[in-house]
């Protein structure tokens, strides 16, 4: 009898440390376009968002592993929608990964998606951003939306923990009532659409547009490091 009550007794403690000492180390992956790889004012691939992320959880021994190598700069909606169903596959440390097989393992990813869209639609659409109506807004931004909708559905059927869309900013010069109706209706839109999906959105429109340094370069869309730090700050402060 003492016998097993002893045995019971060194399992309770085993169990009591395990417990208050067990973290669960999260799977960490980052998708989509320029600004998940990281591309800064000058047009260089430099330390992203999603780099000081991994930083602070590695830095936490909260990393298990981390993977950006599905990004590619340009990406489009329908090009990440059509990796996802022809499951991409790349090789990293010798060993071959699938989108598909990564999206299932992962805790946490973080997704920036949609801007080469909507500015690919506005160069198409006129020569002047002044003269969209509002029509041709409703239009453009509910296409985009769209083939939002068909891209999470895809991402859900294979990752079921946590997603975080990294909202949209106005990257053009134009800082009118114009470009305020239509960035005003695409994150509304993409706000609904991440609830319906149960997607975290980061909304950074205001933080970028309020500091002019976080885009220094005129001739480039994309933010600088300091920028990116913002953003990774925001998405650890929030969700983390």
């Amino acid at each position: 009898m003492k016998k097993i009550l002893c045995f019971l007794i060194i399992c309770l403690l085993i169990y009591t440390i395990y417990y208050f000492n067990h973290t669960d180390k999260i799977n960490y992956l980052s998708l989509g376009d320029s600004l998940s790889v990281g591309i800064d004012s000058n047009g260089h691939t430099n330390y992203g968002y999603s780099n000081y992320i991994a930083k602070y959880l590695k830095e936490k021994r909260l990393l298990k592993s981390y993977n950006n190598d599905f990004s590619l700069s340009g990406t489009r909606i329908t090009d990440l929608l059509t990796q996802l169903t022809t499951n991409k596959t790349i090789t990293k440390d010798g060993t071959t990964l699938s989108l598909k097989k990564c999206l299932r393992e992962s805790d946490l990813i973080t997704l920036s998606i949609g801007m080469d869209d909507i500015l690919t639609k506005l160069t198409f659409s006129t020569t002047s951003v002044e003269s969209i109506t509002n029509k041709e807004i409703t239009e453009m931004v509910d296409e985009t939306i769209g083939e939002l909708d068909s891209l999470f559905k895809e991402l859900r059927k294979y990752a079921k923990e946590d997603i975080i869309f990294i909202g949209f900013y106005n990257p053009l010069e134009e800082d009118s009532k114009t470009t305020e109706r239509l960035y005003t209706y695409l994150i509304t839109k993409t706000k609904n659409l991440c609830k319906t999906y149960d997607i975290e959105y980061l909304d950074i429109y205001n933080l970028i547009k309020k500091n002019k340094d976080y885009i220094d370069n005129p001739t480039n869309i994309y933010p600088t490091t300091e920028a990116y730090q913002m953003i990774a700050t925001k998405i650890i402060e929030n969700y983390l």
